[in-house]
């Protein structure tokens, strides 16, 4: 703790620090330090350092802080891609959406999702570290499914949705993607005879290589630190404002 302490009288200005760091250095040696005295020090220089700016230069500063901020907790942030793949069943009817949500029930089961992990060496870290079932409570998370629209999709006898799967490396989830739309159409043929179902499903897209990353979203993460370093800068300066002593002169 006290050597996060002298580190932290380091940011106080040369003048402060010739005069008092020796006064200082000693004070240090004989107190015992809590987390509250580490942020009153914190606190302390950082009120030194920007006293003297002003208005403008205060809200600026903090407005690049946090935009440096932001942007370095969005490059520590995890990386995913999204692979879609879009499915055309028809008839729409009732027959059709029983028979999807069996299929979709089997192919996202706990043993089915199993199978998906082991072939594919899902989730190494993941798997390290935690239960497998909580690994498969992951990979379920990250597959989406929802209902869509075709851009030339002009027919009513027919719905379409998607199945997406999120993962830290593009080219695999374009194959977990491509290994779940198999399942898919596998299971709609197994499934349909069973509910005396007629149902056709197809893939009018394959599954896609997501060239770029869905999230982070570092534009997103860098107006949010934009925003809140210039809503702290603004009231930072506020009280800094607030609290300088006025100069009165003398009476006539």
């Amino acid at each position: 703790m006290k050597r996060i302490m002298r580190f932290l009288v380091r940011l106080y200005p040369l003048r402060w620090r010739n005069r008092y760091g020796a006064e200082f250095d000693a004070l240090l040696e004989d107190a015992t330090l809590t987390a509250r005295d580490t942020f009153d020090i914190f606190w302390g220089a950082l009120k030194m350092q920007m006293t003297p700016w002003g208005f403008g230069r205060v809200t600026i500063g903090c407005s690049v802080v946090g935009i440096l901020a932001a942007a370095a907790v969005s490059f520590m942030a995890p990386v995913h891609y999204e692979s879609r793949s879009i499915f055309t069943a028809m008839p729409a009817d009732e027959s059709t959406r029983r028979v999807l949500n069996n299929v979709e029930q089997n192919v996202l089961s706990r043993e089915s999702l199993t199978l998906v992990i082991k072939e594919h060496n899902l989730y190494p870290h993941e798997r390290a570290r935690l239960p497998f079932d909580a690994v498969v409570d992951r990979m379920k998370r990250n597959i989406h499914l929802y209902p869509t629209r075709l851009a030339s999709a002009g027919n009513r006898d027919s719905f379409t949705f998607v199945v997406q799967f999120d993962y830290s490396d593009p080219r695999v989830a374009q194959q977990v993607n491509e290994e779940l739309a198999g399942r898919f159409m596998k299971g709609n043929f197994e499934v349909a005879p069973q509910y005396d179902s007629h149902t056709t499903l197809r893939l009018p897209e394959l599954p896609s290589l997501p060239l770029r990353p869905a999230s982070p979203n570092r534009t997103r993460f860098a107006a949010v630190g934009l925003f809140a370093g210039l809503l702290t800068g603004l009231t930072f300066a506020t009280v800094l404002g607030s609290r300088r002593p006025t100069t009165v002169g003398p009476r006539p």
